[in-house]
């Protein structure tokens, strides 16, 4: 897993966004400091008083465990499977108002 790349951070904070309340207050915790607030894993261990590794061993976790959230749950994807939808209504909507503004006109010529 590379908890490094930009589109996988993007995923994890929007897993965290939506399943945060499922976390244990300590992952929520370092979760949030580590995704949301862009601590290192050293920042993070400092402030909590552990190492480095124990750090990105929460981390790594609690990321699996908002997968398997999202495995389960598929908020995520019925989100996306919305806005798809969403958008696609949007364009049909417009394309009939021009339709209806063509045919308007026409009417209006004869």
């Amino acid at each position: 897993m590379l908890l490094d790349s930009l589109e996988a951070r993007e995923r994890q904070v929007a897993l965290l966004e939506r399943y945060e309340s499922l976390l244990t207050d300590h992952q929520r915790r370092i979760a949030d400091l580590y995704l949301r607030r862009d601590l290192s894993l050293a920042e993070i261990a400092q402030r909590q008083g552990v190492s480095r590794a124990a750090v990105h061993d929460l981390v790594r976790r609690s990321v699996l465990q908002l997968e398997e959230y999202e495995r389960r749950l598929g908020l995520l994807a019925e989100a996306a499977r919305r806005r798809r939808d969403r958008d696609a209504l949007t364009i049909e909507v417009g394309e009939l108002h021009r339709r209806l503004s063509r045919l308007e006109t026409r009417l209006g010529s004869i």
